[in-house]
């Protein structure tokens, strides 16, 4: 019987332990496998070894106070040993172009602490232990007191700045010393006053008579430290004696100074036609308990006084202009996160009313010359800033910021108070940051040259690929599939699929527009796999069987093709709307600053802000997106589907704060960028949403791209930037047009004509009622028979308009007056587009108001 309970007792306490172990195993396996940062982010690990800087020949007038030091056929580098501020000077026009206004002393509006930040270079914004923010100009901190040094490198220069206060304060004194060693170190080499004075503020400890303590608090008066070091510094006190009390005494550290400082290289190359100017992130030192929030660099590059003409562009949008000296003193500045607000944010909670700014560019035109900047790196975790003269200075500047750092808000509560803290992530972007500055002249010097140059740098990093011979304009179209909606039996609620769209409904749709002269549809099918638009996690592959079957999927598919159009069916990986069991938000999903998982809801319309009632999704982790897609397109395979729509790829992009897995913007853009390039390879063709720069390469189509600017109140008008970049290498369309805020058919077929975009619409065979009471009631107008006739007749005219000029360039975009505008291709043609009520003559051709005007060489 006792043997019985012992074998009782060892198989209970073994399946026990076996129990635990598994649990164990479930926990540390669950989740995705995830990617290492490191493997994406390019970083200096190293810097390149600089020497002593010459004064090179200078055979031309040079710049009055500077030295040359880096030439080559078109530009001179020049650097003021005294203030640091370089000038780069345009061989080809002579133009002269200065990292800070060479007359900024002579400023009437700029205060002297203004007219210190005019003559900085650099800017960094950082927080203490606490969370205060305080804020560094390298001229104050630094170049006023010396604390730079400056080498030549290739091609350039490299300065290094310490920033701040590098004195060790009270620290430069030993916290500890025995009787002994401050005798013979200090006292004995001292005259008897200051011997006494310095022997009266050490007091022995309490546990151990033999060992001194400084008494701090007379020592850290300013004044008797003064005293205090000087009397160290005259009896010969080595930081080596030093060292050894510290450790003798068990004091951690020392010799290092508690006040906030950083070291920042910051380097300067020309390159051809170009000045590239960077700092590599990961050879940045801070101080111990201060952290770099943000780092602003080179504001006044090339400002333009208030005698100058012209204006800043900014990629606001499809683009905008602020003019030079507009008068606009009392508007805010110009702000804008480059990619759109990162999502990874727990203070986000506001819709964002503005357009997103796509591109990392920004420049200026000043006179008969401009300059034009390209974010080279650091793009994804940049900013970019303008403002106009008449403020704090006489002069108008645009330039760009790093946020180095996650940033977030913690709400602690205290009864019925609540007290905000800002919390920044511990971890620091370890890339670079590189900014290429370009220089334009003559009829180059504008808007329109800046997209030529941007465009050609692009074509010429195989970036940007020229479209086929195709004349025929795309007829994108959005199928809305399956949702999902609540419905109740008996009293109690449950979770159903309605069809707004079967696959037969579909084809039935393709085959009237082919029959009607579409010979070019490409279908986007969302809601067609996993329970909806907002479908299950993309590791799961199951065609909603509300829908059809499979066959009948792939036969819409075939059917498209053989019309001439393809199918686009559509899949959003970083928003994952199910925690199933494919998704673990434990492990999966990526984590705010505060460490809490990155949850977040729609936003409403109506009350601008996030709403709770319309559900929830959790943002992915960076790091596990390659599992997702890897595994997605692995069953994808299996349907044979020659296109693919990438829901947020194009348009999503995200950090990860989780603390053992930072993942960085740039990082995840880096990610994003890998992933698209293996999608690329395994389709035909990628349709991408929102348009992101970086997305380019990987797109065969882009919709829902910018149609407009933000229209902030500091800009003065609105240009086809964007699509000056990329017509003629990629197909695109802006937003859907039954469901944009501008409902007039007329006046969306004019954008589209000045835009070169392609019409996009989105139906359902159902009627939009059907969505009532759904999480997609602001799909309000998709019912399919409301406007099949308007949307044919507005792509029979595009295309018409259009179709001779897919394959060319945009080459110059011109405002003749208000509300008349023309755009002119490298084939020759041009459109005037007039959206005033009156008719105009441009040129000798005259346009019907409302309408527009097509002519040209072919």
């Amino acid at each position: 019987m006792k043997n019985r309970k012992k074998l009782v007792a060892v198989l209970a306490c073994t399946a026990a332990i076996c129990i635990l172990v598994c649990s164990v195993l479930l926990f540390t396996s669950r989740g995705a496998k995830a990617v290492k940062a490191a493997a994406y982010m390019k970083m200096t690990t190293e810097l390149e070894a600089g020497a002593a800087i010459k004064e090179m020949p200078d055979s031309s007038k040079g710049v009055p106070g500077m030295q040359l030091v880096a030439d080559n056929s078109e530009l001179s580098l020049y650097y003021s040993a005294e203030t640091t501020e370089v000038a780069v000077r345009d061989k080809r026009q002579g133009q002269i172009w200065y990292s800070n206004p060479p007359n900024r002393s002579e400023d009437a509006i700029a205060s002297g602490f203004e007219k210190e930040i005019l003559s900085s270079q650099l800017t960094v914004l950082f927080r203490d232990s606490i969370g205060t923010l305080d804020t560094f100009t390298n001229f104050t901190e630094s170049i006023a007191n010396k604390q730079f040094t400056a080498e030549s490198i290739e091609n350039g220069i490299r300065i290094t700045y310490t920033i701040g206060d590098t004195s060790i304060g009270v620290d430069a004194l030993p916290r500890y010393i025995s009787k002994v060693r401050l005798e013979e170190k200090v006292l004995s080499k001292l005259d008897a006053p200051t011997a006494k004075y310095v022997g009266l503020r050490y007091y022995p400890k309490a546990d151990n008579k033999e060992v001194l303590e400084r008494l701090d608090a007379q020592v850290s008066k300013p004044l008797v430290l003064s005293k205090m070091t000087a009397a160290f510094v005259k009896a010969g006190y080595s930081d080596e004696d030093l060292a050894f009390d510290n450790e003798e005494n068990g004091v951690a550290g020392g010799g290092e100074s508690s006040k906030p400082n950083f070291v920042i290289p910051l380097e300067y190359r020309i390159d051809g036609g170009s000045l590239v100017a960077s700092v590599p992130v990961n050879q940045v030192k801070e101080s111990g308990g201060y952290q770099i929030r943000s780092i602003e660099m080179l504001n006044f590059f090339g400002a333009a006084d208030k005698e100058n003409e012209g204006y800043m562009f900014v990629p606001d949008g499809t683009g905008s202009l602020i003019h030079l000296n507009n008068g606009k003193v009392k508007e805010e500045q110009y702000v804008q996160r480059v990619y759109g607000l990162d999502p990874n944010d727990n203070s986000y909670r506001r819709g964002q009313v503005s357009e997103s700014a796509r591109m990392p560019v920004f420049g200026m035109k000043a006179g008969s010359a401009a300059w034009f900047a390209v974010i080279e790196e650091g793009d994804a975790v940049a900013s970019i800033a303008a403002d106009i003269s008449g403020k704090k200075n006489s002069y108008n500047y645009i330039h760009s910021s790093y946020s180095l750092r996650g940033e977030d808000e913690l709400e602690l509560y205290t009864g019925s108070k609540i007290q905000e803290i800002q919390l920044l992530s511990e971890e620091i972007y370890k890339g670079d940051i590189q900014i290429r500055y370009s220089f334009l002249s003559g009829d180059k010097a504008s808007y329109s040259g800046m997209a030529e140059l941007y465009r050609n740098r692009l074509v010429a990093e195989n970036k940007l690929q020229p479209l086929k011979d195709d004349d025929r304009l795309p007829f994108y179209l959005d199928i809305l599939g399956t949702v999902d909606k609540r419905k109740s039996f008996l009293g109690v609620p449950y979770s159903s699929v309605v069809s707004m769209t079967s696959f037969e409904q579909a084809s039935q749709m393709a085959e009237q527009l082919k029959s009607d002269g579409v010979d070019r549809l490409l279908m986007r099918y969302t809601g067609w796999f996993g329970n909806g638009v907002n479908h299950q996690t993309p590791v799961k592959l199951k065609v909603d069987s509300e829908l059809g079957s499979k066959s009948s999927f792939i036969k819409l598919a075939n059917q498209l093709e053989q019309s001439g159009g393809m199918l686009f069916p559509d899949v959003a990986f970083q928003q994952i709307y199910h925690d199933d069991g494919g998704f673990v938000p434990s492990s999966d999903a990526s984590r705010f600053v505060t460490r809490e998982e990155a949850e977040l809801y729609p936003y409403n319309r109506a009350l601008n802000r996030m709403d709770m009632l319309l559900g929830s999704y959790y943002l992915l982790s960076p790091a596990k997106l390659p599992y997702f897609v890897d595994t997605f397109m692995k069953k994808y395979d299996s349907l044979g589907m020659r296109g693919i729509s990438l829901r947020d790829l194009g348009n999503v992009l995200s950090s990860d704060f989780r603390t053992s897995r930072v993942i960085q913007r740039e990082t995840a853009k880096k990610i994003v960028e890998d992933e698209l390039s293996k999608v690329d390879e395994r389709v035909d063709q990628t349709m991408l949403t929102g348009g992101n720069a970086y997305v380019w390469p990987y797109a065969d189509h882009l919709i829902n791209v910018p149609t407009s600017s933000s229209g902030f109140v500091l800009t003065d008008e609105e240009v086809p930037f964007y699509q000056m970049v990329i017509h003629g290498y990629v197909d695109y369309a802006g937003g859907a047009i039954n469901l944009e805020d501008e409902q007039d058919i007329q006046q969306q077929l004019l954008r589209s004509v000045e835009l070169g975009s392609a019409p996009h619409f989105s139906w359902s065979y159902e009627p939009s009622s059907k969505l009532k009471f759904t999480h997609f009631d602001k799909l309000f107008s998709t019912h399919y028979k409301d406007w099949y006739d308007q949307a044919l007749s507005m792509y029979k005219e595009a295309n018409d308009v259009l179709s001779g000029v897919r394959n060319a360039q945009m080459v110059k975009h011109i405002l003749h007056q208000e509300g008349v505008v023309e755009m002119q291709y490298s084939n020759g043609k041009s459109i005037i587009v007039n959206y005033t009520d009156k008719q105009v003559s441009i040129n000798g051709n005259k346009v019907e108001a409302q309408n527009y005007w097509v002519g040209g060489e072919r």
